[in-house]
């Protein structure tokens, strides 16, 4: 890699200057094709999130789930994924500015109520 840029294949590199490397994790049922959702903490004054990778895992294989991450104050979906088990879905990274809040949206299609887990990972930066 070139001298000068960060190696983004690192946390404290892909932090972008950032002062903290946040995991917000998650973990609750939902019932047979529904939707859930929370919210994630606002963000401080003076700082922005970039919010950067998404893992969610749930016991069951007979439905394809989805998860969306959606900013709350004009309703921007800017990431959403489809998944059977769970997984590991890491994003190029995208910048929430200060007082915005980003809400986590599940969706179980099996007919059960199914648990789901997971963490989103963001980090906080100065502006």
């Amino acid at each position: 890699m070139a001298s000068g840029y960060p190696d983004y294949l690192d946390w404290p590199s892909r932090s972008a200057a950032g002062s903290d490397v946040t995991s917000y994790s998650f973990s609750g049922s939902i019932a047979g094709e529904s939707t859930s959702y929370f919210d994630l903490p606002a963000v401080e004054t003076g700082f922005e999130n970039i919010y950067q990778c998404v893992a969610i895992s749930c016991n069951d294989d007979s439905a394809i789930h989805n998860l969306t991450l959606q900013r709350v104050s004009d309703g921007w979906i800017f990431f959403e994924i489809n998944f059977i088990n769970g997984g590991i879905f890491d994003f190029p990274g995208q910048s929430i500015g200060a007082g915005q809040t980003v809400r986590v949206y599940a969706t179980n299609n099996s007919a059960s109520a199914l648990t789901f887990e997971g963490s989103v990972f963001y980090t906080s930066r100065r502006i």
